[in-house]
């Protein structure tokens, strides 16, 4: 009997702490977001689609080399100050958003969007490509591309931060003996 009355005070109590949260959250604000129309704000640090300028990039490869999952296609044709990037391709199948390329890319050219939806039918087209064909060719070489009005500076190395020297008593601004 004390068993009976133990397990309905226990299923009344459990009720009124599930009602009592229920109640807490009827006069808050809902969270929902109409999508599309509306988009979640993602944080300053968010990594989402890769994106390359490739008016920066000069078709050094570092990007593709970085990549752990080989997602970047660079073609290039000829050699030295006649060599021009053809192709820059990403493909999204395989990309895993670690940001390797972006740290590596000593031209600032490649970064990461706040972008996080590519809905697609087909995965042929998350292969996407940052060049036009019919368009002209990128010059590689820092030279040519000066001459053609296409380099743009690369990004500041950052210094390292200095140690304060340490105080040795008060000083004399003077520079006098004493």
């Amino acid at each position: 009997m004390a068993q009976y009355f133990a397990d309905m005070y226990q299923a009344v109590s459990s009720a009124l702490i599930g009602m009592s949260i229920t109640i807490k959250h009827i006069w808050k604000k809902p969270v929902t977001l109409q999508y599309p129309d509306e988009r979640q704000v993602m944080s300053p640090r968010f990594r989402g689609f890769v994106h390359n300028d490739t008016k920066k990039c000069d078709g050094c490869g570092i990007c593709a080399k970085a990549c752990p999952v080989d997602c970047i296609y660079i073609e290039t044709e000829g050699k030295a100050k006649d060599r021009y990037m053809t192709r820059y391709a990403i493909d999204y199948n395989k990309c895993i958003w670690c940001s390797l390329c972006t740290e590596n890319c000593h031209a600032d050219s490649i970064t990461m969007s706040h972008d996080y939806d590519h809905s697609v039918y087909f995965r042929d087209t998350l292969v996407y490509e940052f060049m036009d064909p019919n368009e002209a060719k990128v010059p590689c070489h820092r030279i040519t591309r000066t001459e053609l009005g296409w380099w743009v500076e690369p990004k500041a190395e950052k210094k390292p931060v200095e140690k304060p020297a340490p105080e040795s008593g008060p000083s004399d601004d003077k520079g006098e003996d004493h």
